[in-house]
């Protein structure tokens, strides 16, 4: 009973530890209408159903913006396709090039082909289309 309680022990401060470690702190991301507004005069691509926007930026990373409407779906396809978004933002390389990346979801875009393997493929794409 004492082992078991203490594997569980351990587990749990073990997923605490890859949850710190994968998350999406503010400096992430695009949060103020400034940051917003300035995407205007970004470069657009459009890739497998996204609308990705980019922009230099004076930070020494990357930053990840969501416009994710009502037309796309409802409340539960809209919020996976975030987490699928913010999911692949952390784990791709891309965080490390000085641009903000704002990505807007077309309507065509269905909720059950969304995977973090499609996500991570579209900034993928989006890094050669760069040259970065």
């Amino acid at each position: 009973m004492v082992v078991a309680q203490s594997l569980i022990v351990v587990a749990l401060k073990a997923a605490s530890v890859y949850l710190h470690k994968i998350d999406f702190p503010r400096a992430y991301r695009l949060v103020s209408k400034a940051d917003f507004a300035r995407m205007k005069q970004g470069k657009r691509f459009k890739v497998a159903g996204l609308n990705l926007v980019i922009a230099p930026n004076d930070c020494n990373h990357a930053r990840l913006g969501l416009a994710v409407s009502g037309k796309y779906g409802n409340a539960v396809q809209r919020n996976r396709l975030k987490r699928c978004l913010r999911s692949a933002f952390r784990q791709h390389d891309i965080r490390e090039y000085k641009m903000d990346i704002l990505a807007i979801p077309s309507p065509q875009l269905k909720a059950e082909n969304i995977t973090e393997h499609l996500m991570a493929t579209c900034f993928d794409t989006l890094s050669k289309r760069c040259n970065i």
